[in-house]
C-alpha cells in the first residue's frame, strides 16, 4: 500500500533543502546582525536589547524551522531521488552551521 501522494514525488526535494539551508544561514546572520546592533553605550540601559529582541526571536525561529525543514527535505530527496547532490550540499552547509554553532558555544564555556 503506498501512502505517500503523487504530488509529493514530483516536488525539487534537493533544492527544497539546498534553499532552506540557505535559510538557515540567512536567519544566522539576521540574529548576529541583530545582536551586534543591540550593544549600546554603557549605563543607557536595557533598550537597545528591547528594541531588537523581536528581530532576535524571529532569526532563531527562522533558523531552527529551516534547519528542521531542510533536514526533513534532505531525507525526501535521498529516498526519492530528487535531487541528491543539492541535497548533499545542503546537509554540508548544515554541518557547517552546526560546527560553528558548537564551537562558539564551547568556546564560552571555557
Amino acid at each position: 500500500m503506498n501512502t505517500i501522494p503523487e504530488a509529493s514525488r514530483s516536488w525539487p526535494w534537493g533544492l527544497i533543502a539546498l534553499l532552506l539551508s540557505v535559510l538557515a544561514w540567512g536567519g544566522l546572520l539576521v540574529g548576529v546582525l541583530a545582536f551586534a546592533a543591540s550593544f549600546r553605550p554603557p549605563g543607557d540601559g536595557s533598550n537597545g536589547v528591547q528594541a531588537t529582541q523581536y528581530w532576535m526571536l524571529g532569526a532563531l525561529v527562522t533558523l531552527v524551522l529551516s534547519f528542521v525543514g531542510s533536514l526533513v527535505a534532505m531525507v525526501m530527496a535521498w529516498r526519492r531521488r530528487r535531487g541528491p547532490v543539492c541535497a548533499t550540499i545542503a546537509g554540508a552547509l548544515l554541518v557547517m552551521l552546526a560546527s560553528l554553532l558548537l564551537i562558539v558555544i564551547g568556546s564560552s564555556w571555557g
